[in-house]
């Protein structure tokens, strides 16, 4: 049987610890803060403490990808595997992917180096990256193929879905992510604007007005269009009660459902904020 590691950016809010226990590795982004102090995403602060270093910062944080240094060390980590499967928050995003693609090709002309390296842009961020890396260590331990493990992870790039709730979308704006006009539109009247990541990039596609309304939207696109009712992903940002008020909801339609709790970490909690919530699922139709 072939060996097969899988390898994910920390986008994906799996601690090292965490992803080790699942079967994969994360390679650490980074954030740098207005004082020059440099962390590690994942590693060198917990989400609790980032996100009151944040809320003491004046100014937004700036995130960084992992260097060619970096990605090459964790790939020769496997260096005595038969494949190696990257898998990165969506390209349009960060720059993560295209350092994941030099290191490949620095690597390649290492002759000593044997492993096939694969990349998968996950066209998304956070817990659903995460969704990929699991459904391909689940795969592993079936016996699957790396071909067949590539096949799936291409397929789950448009069906595999995420879906935010924000107090805010001043961070995003702040960070770049979106226009000013969008920002804008989530302060009318209490409004609380639900993306998700459509082609890769994040997209404004509802509104609602209170945290109830939005978890109970959330609940209710799930149940329509999820593949698997009993599987779902719960993402927060520094929001306990809303985790608790949404996995109430969801435990009140399907009373054995399985939720998986990511809680974001430094670097895509730079972009959203303190009292985010997401939900994280196949979709049943290709989303794109």
């Amino acid at each position: 049987m072939s060996k097969i590691a899988i390898l994910a950016d920390s986008s994906c809010d799996f601690t090292p610890e965490r992803a080790q226990k699942a079967g994969f590795s994360v390679v650490p982004l980074q954030v740098t803060f207005e004082d020059g102090s440099v962390y590690r995403d994942g590693i060198d602060l917990t989400s609790e403490e980032f996100f009151k270093k944040l809320a003491a910062s004046k100014q937004l944080p700036k995130t960084s990808q992992p260097t060619i240094e970096t990605w090459m060390d964790a790939m020769k980590q496997f260096a005595d595997y038969d494949d190696i499967i990257v898998i990165t928050v969506s390209g349009k995003m960060s720059g993560s992917l295209s350092g994941a693609s030099m290191a490949r090709r620095m690597l390649r002309e290492e002759e000593e180096f044997q492993p096939n390296i694969h990349l998968i842009d996950s066209m998304t961020a956070s817990g659903a990256v995460a969704g990929f890396a699991l459904e391909a260590v689940r795969m592993v331990r079936e016996g699957c193929r790396a071909q067949e493990i590539l096949n799936r992870l291409l397929y789950l790039q448009n069906h595999l879905a995420v879906y935010f709730i924000f107090d805010s979308l001043e961070y995003l704006r702040k960070g770049g992510r979106i226009g000013k006009a969008t920002a804008l539109a989530g302060k009318v009247m209490g409004i609380k604007p639900l993306l998700t990541f459509f082609e890769g990039e994040p997209k404004n596609v509802d509104k609602v007005r209170g945290v109830q309304a939005g978890c109970k939207k959330l609940v209710e696109g799930f149940l329509r269009h999820a593949a698997d009712l009993h599987h779902v992903m719960v993402i927060s940002s520094c929001a306990p009660e809303r985790v608790e008020m949404i996995t109430r909801m969801l435990q009140t339609h399907i009373s054995d459902i399985a939720i998986t709790y990511v809680e974001i970490g430094a670097v895509i909690g730079t972009y959203v904020g303190p009292g985010g919530i997401a939900l994280v699922y196949e979709e049943k139709e290709a989303r794109w």
